[in-house]
C-alpha cells in the first residue's frame, strides 16, 4: 500500500458499531477537511457476524460515499471479531483483509507496514479485554485478540516507521490514560482481565519503545489525551464514539495533528 499524493489523513478512535456516529464523524470530516479521503481507524470498529453488523456496514458505506472517503484502514481492536480475523491473517500472512461486502474497508494484520504521502506507518492491532470475565470466549472476546511475543518479534524485524497505529495503550503514555489504568473499575474488570491488559500493554509498549516512531495513536481507553516527549515524539489517545476527541487530522508534510470536535 503506497500513495504519494495524499497530504493529510484522518485518524479515528473506537466507533463500536454506531452508524449514527460514523455518519456524523465522516460528515464533520468532509466539512472541515474535504481533501481527506483516507481514514485510519484505531479499532473497535466492531467487525462481527451479528445481524446489527449489516446495518452498521451499510451506514458506514453510505457515509463514505456521501463524504468522498475512499478507504477506511482499520487497526483491529479487541471488539473486532478475531474468530474471523485470526484465521484470515494466518492463511494470508501480512495481507490486509478487504471486506468482501464493504469495498474500501480493510482490516490490517499486526505488524503491517504501509506508506501514504511519503510517510511510513505500522499497524499493530489488538488488545486484551479487561472485562473478559463477563464475556463469552469465542463470542464476544477471543484469545487471539491479544498481541503476543511472536507478534512483537515480527513487528520489530522490519524498518522503523514515522507513525505507529495501535488499539491498545502504552505504558507511560499520556497522564489521563495513566490515571484510567491506575483506577480500574473493579465491578467490571476482574484480575484475569487486568492481568491480560498489563501483558497486552507491555507488548505494545515494547514495539513503541524499540521502534521509536515519531507519533503514536491509540484508542481503547476512550479518552482524548496527548503527550509530547523530550525526544520530540508524541502520543495521542483518541476518545470513543459520541465524544469529543474521536477524530483528527494528521498532516503528512510535518506530522502535525489537529483535533476535530
Amino acid at each position: 500500500m503506497n500513495d504519494d499524493v495524499e497530504v493529510r489523513v484522518a485518524i479515528a478512535g473506537d466507533w463500536h458499531s454506531s452508524g449514527y456516529w460514523a455518519r456524523r464523524a465522516l460528515g464533520m470530516l468532509h466539512d472541515q477537511a474535504p481533501d481527506v479521503r483516507t481514514v485510519l481507524h484505531l479499532g473497535d470498529f466492531n467487525l462481527s457476524s451479528n445481524t446489527p453488523w449489516a446495518a452498521y456496514r451499510r451506514s458506514v458505506m453510505e457515509a463514505m460515499a456521501a463524504n468522498s472517503i475512499e478507504r477506511i484502514l482499520v487497526t483491529p481492536g479487541n471488539h473486532d471479531d478475531w474468530s474471523q480475523l485470526g484465521p484470515r491473517f494466518d492463511q494470508h500472512p501480512g495481507v490486509p483483509y478487504w471486506l468482501p461486502k464493504a469495498p474500501g474497508i480493510s482490516f490490517l494484520p499486526r505488524g503491517y507496514r504501509f506508506e501514504i504521502g511519503g510517510r511510513t506507518f505500522l499497524s499493530f492491532g489488538g488488545a486484551a479485554s479487561p472485562d473478559q470475565g463477563r464475556r463469552i470466549e469465542g463470542k464476544d472476546w477471543w484469545g487471539n485478540e491479544e498481541p503476543t511475543e511472536a507478534d512483537v518479534a515480527r513487528a520489530l524485524a522490519g524498518w522503523t516507521v514515522d507513525v505507529l497505529l495501535t488499539h491498545e495503550a502504552v505504558d507511560g503514555g499520556t497522564r489521563l490514560v495513566e490515571d484510567v489504568i491506575a483506577r480500574p473499575n473493579r465491578r467490571l474488570f476482574d484480575e484475569r482481565g487486568l492481568s491480560a491488559s498489563r501483558r497486552s500493554r507491555a507488548h505494545v509498549t515494547e514495539v513503541w519503545t524499540r521502534l521509536a516512531p515519531r507519533r503514536l495513536f491509540h484508542g481503547h481507553m476512550h479518552v482524548r489525551a496527548e503527550a509530547h516527549l523530550p525526544d520530540s515524539r508524541s502520543v495521542y489517545s483518541l476518545a470513543a464514539n459520541n465524544s469529543p476527541g474521536n477524530l483528527g487530522i494528521l498532516d503528512l508534510t510535518d506530522l502535525s495533528w489537529s483535533w476535530l470536535d
